[in-house]
């Protein structure tokens, strides 16, 4: 794995909370669906991978949001890229803070 994004969605034109957490339900089902490995955070996702299946998970977000009727949106990513090596996981960043998940793939994390 050499390349972890941290990405934070945020739907500019949504008028409610609701409407929010839907646009962002749908950004991560879709990240889900990439099947990279991925952490919900509260404030951000990161996927874990190789670069090129990261940056097309990161383009494909705004894609999706658009498809579900999000007019604007701000993306905002944070890219940690070794293209001769690997990358640290999430696991090993914050697993100790997290003891009771036993591997970050985010798929029985807290939706944000």
């Amino acid at each position: 794995m050499n390349c972890s994004v941290a990405i934070q969605f945020l739907p500019m034109d949504a008028t409610s909370d609701d409407e929010t957490c839907t646009a962002v339900n749908r950004v991560i089902a879709y990240i889900d669906s990439t099947g990279l490995d991925y952490f919900v955070g509260p404030f951000e996702t990161t996927v874990e991978g190789d670069y090129d299946a990261c940056m097309e998970c990161l383009r494909g977000c705004q894609l999706v949001a658009a498809e579900a009727g999000c007019g604007h949106m701000m993306t905002y990513a944070k890219i940690d890229y070794r293209p001769a090596g690997d990358v640290m996981s999430t696991d090993r960043k914050i697993g100790k803070y997290h003891p009771t998940d036993s591997e970050f793939s985010g798929r029985e994390g807290a939706v944000a």
